[in-house]
């Protein structure tokens, strides 16, 4: 201490929470190891013998053990990297994270009371607000270690310099050329896939770098259980009762039957127009699994591919989740997700929705990856599943936008030059890959604006209705919403989802709120830009809804924010490993079992209560929202099966009635007879078929049933009573 001043040693125990001017110079904040290593050395020093000069000053107090915000200026003028090798010592233990896990009741109780019904949001936000001092209060005082992000070894230098095969990236150019003008007509055809596919691989050849040799991959066999134990539960909880949840097909299942029935008649279209159009991916998907399973133009054929599809989107959060944080965040952020409410909802509607995160899943694995580690392959990756992904889902074309965000955070973030270039071309690699992808459709593009983004335009702009109100306002309220939903409402649309209620259960929003604030701490003292790109990413994701101004009540929903729910469930990964570290840090082995075995109580009771959101309360909301168009087409399947005439069955429409095309779909008619309309002006033209007939009339159309008793004396009329109330219809029999 004798060649520093009394303000400079203050600057640096300070330092930490000093301006950066203020600072001393050269100061950097030591890491958790490097702290706890001097702080064996200062014992260390302590205990070994005194010099003359020393004994003249008695030692009256016991330091503290240093942290990041109470380095002394001499301490912190050396880098991490600079600190001399310190022999290995064992960390002070700390103490028990009482004030962590307070603030996690808190938490809990928070969310609780926010749940419907009786909601009290009032009580909520007191309670939030007490659990985020208990845990800032804990991490200031040092009783609470923030958990490391999972390391990063950059291997851009094992590769060596970005090298490009001129002859592969040449030829994939030809090829790309070639092919964009054989997709003049919107239709695969054999020729010009093969020109495609054959451009996407030379392109990636020409950058792809030979993997470097890598030991086989071990897992142990206790891990190894656990992860099968995670797929057994995902597997239950998506594939249960799926051909009875939801009950019932709408009106935009019965357009992408009809999609579905185009294609497998040849008719192998780039972009579906019909229905404000659509992209390819779910049509050619479920052709395959009705040639494939057999399972025919059913609800059921729609259900397997989107739920396959979502299940195929968790081993991407497991890497994610290991990428950043650890296997054990990976292992907490799937298990968590594998039952989760938000994600088995999306999926088992069998529409696009589960097309969304499915590719934006590997696209954000791959490519922080890439950055992460400057390797050129994974960026390549990430470039083929973004371009993937937007032949699934019109939402996916707000993925580049997070993409920007995160090198841009990595380019704020870092200041080594080889490292910031590299990950400009990596940026480079995935959008000329994922171009390449997208080529198909960037040719229909052209030649269809107005289709193309006739949705999006629908909601972003004026197209269908003028803006209700000012648009920033409008934009701002979404956006507020949307960052709301997973503690408070995902929207009103039954469809998809519980109306007005949380995105995620009470205990996985908790954990979502303790996740949150990790990242913000961990940011705020160690400026790392995965923390921020995660935080960030959650409402970019989110734009899609965000961005409905001309239709703000379909803001927030479930179906346009799905690619979220990745960095949210990788989050609350993070949020459940903090709590078995603190109590891993407070009694090694036993901390752990004790931390394991809380978090696997807590899934527990998440599980239970994402099934009960699934199984019972969407289930009976989506089949009180519904109309009963599987029941009428079960009376007109056993009118067929007894020797009726299929041309002989006809359902009159009714205002706000049933959709006669997935009638005749639930019938198992389809695509013989796609449509089983006969308008009451028609009815006369039955006179003309011979009997046995079937007219399936709504109750409350009293014209229509006298009409029929006029023109058919000896018709007889039955009530159908439907086990939901209010989906009785009137079958009006002619022998």
């Amino acid at each position: 201490m004798t060649d520093l001043s009394l303000l400079d040693y203050i600057k640096g125990r300070l330092a930490a929470h000093l301006p950066r001017e203020l600072r001393p110079r050269g100061w950097r904040p030591l890491s958790d190891e490097a702290a706890a290593q001097l702080w064996q050395a200062a014992l260390a020093d302590q205990e070994s013998p005194q010099t003359n000069d020393e004994a003249r000053l008695p030692i009256t107090e016991t330091p503290s053990p240093p942290t990041e915000a109470t380095l002394t200026a001499q301490e912190a003028t050396a880098s991490v990297e600079e600190t001399p090798p310190q022999p290995a010592s064992t960390p002070p233990r700390a103490a028990f994270p009482l004030a962590l896990l307070l603030g996690f009741g808190m938490a809990l109780l928070a969310q609780r009371v926010m749940e419907p019904p009786g909601r009290n949001w009032q009580l909520g936000i007191i309670a939030y607000a007490l659990a985020l001092a208990a845990w800032g209060w804990a991490a200031l005082r040092g009783s609470w270690r923030i958990p490391d992000l999972a390391p990063a070894q950059w291997e851009a230098d094992a590769e060596g310099p970005v090298r490009v095969r001129v002859i592969p990236l040449a030829l994939g150019i030809i090829l790309g050329a070639w092919a964009f003008a054989a997709f003049g007509n919107n239709r695969f055809i054999l020729f010009n896939t093969l020109l495609w596919l054959s451009s996407v691989g030379f392109t990636a050849a020409a950058f792809y770098a030979p993997p470097r040799r890598q030991k086989p991959w071990r897992c142990q066999p206790a891990w190894c259980a656990a992860l099968l134990g995670v797929a057994v539960i995902a597997l239950y909880f998506r594939y249960l009762h799926l051909a009875s949840v939801p009950a019932e097909m709408f009106s935009d299942h019965a357009e992408k039957l009809l999609d579905i029935a185009d294609v497998l008649a040849g008719k192998t279209r780039i972009f579906f127009p019909r229905n404000t159009g659509r992209e390819a991916i779910q049509m050619y998907l479920t052709a395959c699994i009705i040639k494939c399973l057999g399972t025919g133009f059913s609800f059921l054929s729609l259900k397997i591919g989107m739920t396959t599809m979502g299940l195929l989107t968790l081993p991407f959060v497991y890497l994610l989740g290991k990428e950043l944080g650890g296997k054990w965040v990976g292992f907490w952020a799937v298990l968590f997700a594998s039952f989760a409410y938000w994600p088995n909802v999306i999926a088992r509607v069998a529409l696009r929705f589960a097309l969304y995160p499915a590719f934006a899943a590997p696209t954000l694995y791959f490519f922080v990856r890439g950055l992460r580690h400057g390797r050129r392959n994974d960026f390549i990756w990430a470039g083929i599943f973004l371009g993937i992904g937007v032949h699934g889902y019109s939402p996916s074309r707000m993925i580049p936008i997070t993409l920007l965000a995160g090198v841009a955070l990595f380019l704020l973030h870092q200041r080594e030059t080889d490292r910031r270039k590299r990950a400009l071309i990596g940026l480079a690699l995935t959008a000329l890959l994922s171009f390449m992808v997208f080529l198909p459709l960037f040719r229909y593009m052209l030649g269809h604006w107005d289709m193309f983004f006739y949705r999006g335009a629908t909601r972003l702009g004026q197209l269908e209705r003028p803006y209700p109100g000012n648009p920033v306002v409008i934009f701002f309220s979404n956006l507020f919403k949307a960052w709301l939903m997973p503690f408070w409402d995902n929207g009103e649309i039954w469809v998809h989802s519980v109306p007005h209620r949380p995105a995620l259960d009470w205990v996985t929003a908790a954990l979502y709120a303790l996740g949150l604030t990790v990242a913000v701490l961990r940011y705020s003292r160690r400026k790392t830009w995965e923390d921020a790109f995660l935080v960030i990413s959650i409402p970019l994701l989110m734009l899609p809804s965000i961005l409905s101004l001309a239709f703000p009540n379909e803001n927030p929903s479930l179906n346009r924010t799905g690619a979220a729910y990745i960095p949210v469930f990788v989050i609350v990964g993070m949020g459940a490993d903090a709590l078995r570290q603190a109590l891993r840090d407070w009694r090694p082995r036993l901390g752990q079992w004790l931390g394991v075995g809380m978090i696997a109580v807590l899934a527990l009771v998440a599980a239970r209560a994402n099934y009960d959101l699934v199984f019972h309360q969407y289930a009976d909301e989506f089949r009180l929202g519904s109309w009963n168009t599987s029941e009428i087409g079960a009376v007109i399947h056993e009118f067929v099966a007894e020797g009726g005439n299929p041309h002989a069955v006809w359902v009159v429409p009714y205002p706000y009635w049933v959709d006669t095309r997935l009638v005749a779909i639930n019938a198992g008619l389809f695509p013989e007879i796609t449509d089983l309309a006969l308008p009451r002006e028609q009815l006369e033209s039955t006179l003309n078929v011979p009997p046995p007939k079937l007219f399936i009339v709504k109750p409350e159309d009293a014209e229509t049933l006298d009409k029929l008793q006029h023109l058919y004396p000896n018709g007889v009329v039955r009530l159908y009573h439907s086990p939901t109330p209010g989906k009785d219809f009137l079958m009006f029999y002619v022998p």
